[in-house]
């Protein structure tokens, strides 16, 4: 978001979030800074599950003041961000309930400095035909990698791939301000349509089977 002091004084902001009816909450972003009159500084803000049955328009920043009540300012979405924001998940979510993916890591590498084996097992939902994992991704601490593109054919009902995951940075700046460490982007083809964005859905229990390996494997790779 950016903000700018239209102002004649100066004035402290010490947060920010977004207030859309097309997400939940997300926890504010805790940032203090003074701006000068015409001053303006970008600052991050997260976004919670998408309501898919909600637009994400109107939007507005709810930004905290030093000193004053918390203001609630419209907010400006050049290029549709928020739009093509919530499609993209809500079309994520359908795509989910397709094909359910489920991911399945061991419980600890073969060595401290391994990558950590895991599956992808995908079952049949909704969707019919062929169904392919086309593409996987990591995020900023996490490397992903697997032996795709595979195929359930139509008259199969489950599908596992195996998969690698590796530390993919262990410095303290990325450890501390990764904002989505289990984001794991993942294309799947349902028939004979172009590849469909998803996530690979990461649970508490396997955030931190994740986290102590980022851990262990860090510590033992510095």
């Amino acid at each position: 978001m950016r903000i700018t002091n239209t102002g004649d004084a100066p004035t402290t902001v010490t947060s920010v979030a977004l207030d859309s009816p097309g997400f939940d909450a997300a926890p504010e972003t805790r940032r203090e800074v003074e701006l000068g009159p015409g001053n303006r500084i970008d600052v991050e803000a997260g976004y919670g599950a998408v309501r898919c049955h909600a637009a994400p328009e109107p939007a507005f920043a709810l930004i905290g003041v030093a000193g004053a009540s918390p203001a609630r300012v419209p907010l400006a979405t050049p290029y549709d961000v928020l739009g093509r924001i919530h499609d993209s998940d809500c079309a994520a979510e359908d795509l989910a309930k397709a094909a359910p993916v489920t991911l399945i890591p061991a419980p600890a590498p073969p060595e401290p400095t391994a990558p950590l084996p895991a599956q992808l097992v995908v079952s049949r939902g909704t969707a019919s035909g062929d169904i392919r994992l086309d593409e996987v991704g990591g995020s900023v601490l996490y490397a992903v990698r697997g032996a795709l593109p595979a195929t359930m054919r139509a008259d199969q009902d489950r599908l596992s791939v195996d998969i690698t995951i590796d530390a993919a940075r262990c410095d303290p700046h990325a450890l501390a301000e990764a904002k989505k460490p289990f984001v794991f982007p993942l294309w799947i083809v349902v028939g004979s349509s172009e590849p469909e964005y998803s996530r690979i859905p990461v649970s508490e229990e396997n955030r931190r089977i994740l986290t102590n390996y980022l851990t262990e494997t860090c510590d033992a790779r510095r």
